[in-house]
């Protein structure tokens, strides 16, 4: 453990507002320049520089008035602190090398090599200073090496701090490796990739485990009592230092529903500091809630270090991807309430997971929120219970971006009995409803509707988010003749299925559910564009009736006009007719219908000819 860096005084540091823009240096490990060119570029001229500003226009700190040099590591740790006890002296020599991570810090970021003998007498300067880093407030380290970590489940990226500044504890270095076998150069990759180093870069800020005892009030007082070393005690278990209830409280849920009418006592470890708690009650729509909930399950590095994944699914610092990663005002409070940190909460995004669902969904398990809302004949919606099988049956995400699925999957064996949410599910045998839980663990197993990729022999063949050309069906799957690309939504369709039909057969497909459309705002009204052809939603859940001839096929579906702002956001855009004699007199003009060319001879739908009931070839898996 390399100890505080002196730089500044504290009375001198203390004095200073939290008005100066968060300016982070970057330097590459030469392990980057060894990446492929295509990935280099994407990560020096795409990912990074993004990365980086973000966190650089949404963070402002108290300014540093000198350079930041860092300590130099000691032969075992093993240093002393004569007259005065903030510069650090290593017993006899310095480490030839310091790290931050898996990078060597270059001699010329290095503070003096500082040495006592063994009994910490004659003590000398023997390497002198480096010039250090000039107009700066965070070093970052950044390498890409394969490493075992890498190595342990599919891992895009790692990084901590690794030194801080003695005065007031914030983190002024920290380090991330890039897992190269695991970056992709995809453009329907590059968000998922930007958000993975955006959230990098935050732990090594301030949101971990290793540093929530060194979290400060806004006049920079310590939130956690200080040893005679100046530091908090350490807790041997977690293998770092311990905070105060003033940051974290455990706390008891007594009401706890599993399966089987049974309720448990559930722990839960939350944080409290005053901003948190703000904007968690505000987003929640609790008054009482006690803060924000921590991730109880995973990995060192997973559990207590990211926001529960029940309780924030696609918040971006949660424990795993899943979708649409957004940062929000609830992380931004959380880096306020470092004490080192005045966020712009303007630049926070939207999380409208679990938004103003109340304390019930904040505070009770999955199971508790799907039987109390199913009692009362409500949508058990922000959680599902359709099986993901073959056939598909597809929904769109809450933000219309992507095509979805329920993530409620069969496991081989039964889940841990905390961890089974149902009673009750829609075609499984009582017998067998313990080995079905949604397929991400870290949300307590609780389904949810979700973003999925679809594979061919196990192999990635397209996404389902909207905007991504490259994620368009191949011509002859393309049955619903969806629109992948720039201006496409998720739109639903109805109950049955879409046929395609030639004069000589009828192909019925049995995916169905929702499909990517272009669309337009426009005349106050939402468009629907499908191959070139555009349906006029009067009002919501609408059905709009598909009839078009298309690539040899005459395609046969239905699309539901969607609540208009879902789309268009306000925009005064109007999904309501003016009466309901307008709309049916004026929306079944709009809508644009084919016939087979082939007369007396084309099937009707109560044909005898051959009918093709054409499966999915794809199976998914995520």
């Amino acid at each position: 453990m390399v100890q505080h860096v002196h730089l500044e005084a504290p009375h001198i540091v203390r004095k200073r507002s939290i008005s100066q823009p968060l300016r982070i240096k970057v330097f590459y490990d030469k392990s980057v320049y060894r990446l492929p060119t295509e990935k280099f570029e994407v990560i020096n001229l795409t990912i990074l520089p993004q990365a980086l500003e973000y966190w650089q226009k949404t963070l402002s700190v108290r300014p540093m008035g000198v350079p930041i040099r860092l300590n130099r590591k000691c032969p075992n740790n093993q240093a002393f602190f004569p007259g005065d006890a903030s510069l650090q002296h290593c017993k006899e020599r310095c480490e030839n090398v310091t790290t931050c991570g898996e990078v060597i810090v270059p001699e010329e970021h290095l503070e003096p090599c500082r040495v006592c003998n063994s009994a910490g007498h004659f003590c000398k300067i023997s390497i002198p200073e480096g010039p250090g880093i000039q107009d700066a407030d965070f070093v970052f380290y950044v390498s890409a090496m394969q490493t075992d970590r890498c190595h342990k489940g599919q891992t895009v990226a790692y990084a901590a701090h690794c030194q801080q500044e003695a005065a007031l504890d914030r983190p002024i270095a920290g380090h991330a490796n890039l897992c190269p076998n695991s970056i992709s150069t995809k453009p329907q990759d590059l968000d998922t990739l930007l958000s993975t180093v955006k959230h990098e870069i935050l732990h090594a800020l301030g949101f971990s485990v290793s540093l929530y005892a060194y979290f400060r009030d806004e006049y920079g007082n310590p939130l956690t009592p200080r040893g005679r070393n100046g530091k908090p005690m350490v807790n041997k278990v977690i293998q770092a230092h311990q905070w105060s209830e003033r940051v974290i409280r455990e706390v008891e849920r007594r009401d706890w529903k599993v399966r089987g009418k049974n309720v448990l006592k559930k722990t839960v470890k939350i944080v409290v500091t005053p901003n948190v708690q703000k904007e968690v009650r505000k987003h929640f729509n609790c008054s009482y809630l006690e803060g924000a909930e921590l991730e109880d399950q995973g990995e060192d590095g997973t559990v207590l270090t990211h926001w529960e994944k029940r309780l924030f699914e696609n918040e971006a610092m949660t424990g795993t991807h899943t979708q649409n990663p957004v940062y929000s005002r609830i992380t931004l409070a959380l880096m306020q309430d470092t004490g080192w940190y005045a966020p712009n909460y303007a630049m926070a995004q939207e999380l409208k997971w679990g938004k103003n669902l109340g304390c019930d969904f904040a505070f009770k398990s999955c199971k508790d929120w799907i039987d109390s809302r199913r009692s009362r004949g409500e949508s058990i919606h922000p959680y599902c219970d359709k099986v993901k099988k073959d056939p598909l049956e597809t929904e769109c995400t809450d933000s219309r971006d992507s095509v979805a699925l329920c993530n409620l999957v069969e496991y081989p064996k039964e889940l841990h009995p905390n961890f089974q949410n149902f009673d009750y599910i829609p075609g499984v045998p009582s017998s067998e409803i313990g080995k079905y839980g949604g397929s991400v663990s870290l949300a307590d197993y609780c389904p949810y509707i979700q973003e999925f990729t679809w594979k061919s022999n196990n192999i990635v063949v397209r996404g389902s988010q909207c905007q991504f050309p490259e994620n368009m069906p191949q011509p002859e799957k393309n049955f619903a003749l969806e629109y992948y690309g720039p201006g496409s939504k998720c739109f639903n369709h109805n109950k049955e299925m879409w046929e395609e039909r030639t004069c000589q057969q009828v192909r019925q497909w049995q995916h169905w559910g929702s499909g990517c459309y272009k669309y337009e705002c426009a005349s106050g009204r939402l468009n629907v564009i499908v191959a070139n052809h555009t349906y006029t939603c009067f009002h919501t859940g609408q059905q709009l009736k598909i009839q078009i001839f298309f690539q040899g096929w005459l395609h046969i579906g239905t699309i539901v006009c969607p609540p208009c702002h879902e789309i268009c956001g306000e925009n005064d855009i109007n999904c309501q007719p003016d009466s309901v004699k307008f709309y049916y007199a004026s929306a079944d003009k709009k809508y644009h219908y084919d016939e087979l060319p082939c007369g007396s001879m084309c099937l009707s739908s109560s044909s005898s000819a051959v009918l093709f009931f054409l499966g999915l070839l794809w199976h998914l898996a995520r």
